[in-house]
């Protein structure tokens, strides 16, 4: 049977799908996804839940129930009675007065009163992954087939904010085991090796003592010398493991506490220049893109460019784009002459602007410096609001 719709109903699922897509988190989409069923429906009651891994109910939402009700209730549902029939059946309910249903298992203490009912499973790819249910219609003694079919197409949105946030979690775990990756090959490449060396340098000096005593100071001196670099690597390397972060909510911010460890562990001389409003113009897997970009760029001026001074510059405007850049008056290198030695650094940095669609330059002169710009494109930012 074909559902028909009034003007009014679809401007209500369109406003709905807008709302739902302007929530980041999880929770937000659902809270307002049961509000705008309860709206839709002509409900007192709405509440979602969300099955995890295990099958059963890891998270419940609901909407007409205030915090001190909730709180009064207890536990959320274990999914049994006609929550259960709804997540086991994966069939759509509509009762006039649960009660009378003889699956009904009662409701627990200082739960309020209800009556009809209307439950929809929230499928994916085939799979149960929760449930939508509205109770007490409202001028009405049950839910009608309208309501069923619009409650339906909400829990379709359900079902793909829901997969979608499941993703979202996927892809960071994933990023995190990939900068774990990447920190210990730095480990190895830079930490154990320059360890190992002063190990070999250690056991020279045995050996010196006996035939050139003369000379043993300056094999101590350079292995010190080693450790010392050993240390403020390993600061390097703690700042990183502290700094791994899944949002920027202040870019600006955060990319002056980045300079500002530079400045503290290494003593360098360090300039921040940045535009507060450019962040405005990037959404969060941009801002931290780049904010990934920086940290990487300045982990590479600290622990590689020996330099005395660098500086950071973040700008944008809705014409321009956005762009950051990091320069130093380091060593520098041959960028003509660099092909299959690029370090980790430097491949995470192109990796990520290309993924974002950013331009990367690049310049880099033996014994001058280096200098790295990003430039996010005014096509790939938003505009600023006023």
């Amino acid at each position: 049977m074909v559902t028909s719709y009034t003007a009014e109903d679809i401007r209500g699922l369109v406003d709905a799908g807008i709302a739902l897509t302007s929530e980041l988190s999880l929770d937000g989409i659902l809270l307002k996804l049961v509000d705008v069923a309860r709206t839709q429906a002509g409900a007192r009651y709405a509440a979602i839940s969300v099955l995890g891994d295990n099958g059963e109910i890891s998270q419940f939402v609901t909407s007409g129930i205030s915090d001190e009700e909730r709180a009064k209730i207890g536990h959320i549902p274990y999914g049994k009675g006609l929550l259960g029939v709804l997540l086991h059946e994966g069939a759509s309910l509509r009762l006039a007065d649960l009660a009378k249903d003889p699956r009904s298992g009662g409701f627990p203490p200082n739960h309020p009163p209800m009556k009809s009912l209307l439950g929809v499973p929230v499928v994916s790819r085939g799979r149960i992954i929760g449930n939508l249910y509205l109770t007490d219609k409202q001028q009405a003694e049950a839910f009608d087939e309208r309501d069923e079919e619009t409650v339906r197409l909400l829990g379709t949105q359900a079902a793909a904010a829901i997969e979608t946030s499941r993703l979202r979690e996927q892809l960071e775990s994933l990023a995190r085991l990939q900068e774990r990756e990447r920190i210990a090959m730095d480990l190895h490449d830079g930490v154990i090796q320059t360890v190992y060396a002063v190990a070999l340098h250690l056991e020279d000096a045995a050996d010196i003592v006996a035939r050139s005593p003369q000379e043993v100071g300056a094999v101590l001196d350079q292995s010190i010398e080693n450790l010392h670099q050993v240390i403020k690597d390993i600061r390097s390397y703690i700042f990183d493991l502290r700094a791994q972060v899944s949002e920027v909510s202040d870019l600006p911010g955060a990319i002056r506490e980045l300079a500002e460890s530079l400045r503290v562990n290494t003593l360098m001389d360090v300039h921040v220049s940045v535009d507060e409003r450019a962040a405005g113009l990037l959404e969060q897997d941009q801002a931290l893109a780049l904010f990934h970009i920086a940290q990487e760029a300045l982990n590479n001026v600290g622990k590689h460019s020996h330099a005395t001074t660098v500086s950071i510059t973040f700008e944008g405007s809705s014409a321009q784009g956005v762009a950051l850049a990091v320069e130093d008056n380091g060593a520098g290198f041959d960028t003509s002459n660099r092909a299959g030695r690029e370090g980790h650094g430097l491949r995470n940095i192109k990796d990520r602007a290309r993924a974002m669609g950013a331009k990367l330059t690049i310049d880099s002169k033996p014994g001058i410096g280096t200098r790295i710009i990003v430039q996010l494109p005014a096509a790939r930012v938003k505009g600023l609001a006023g």
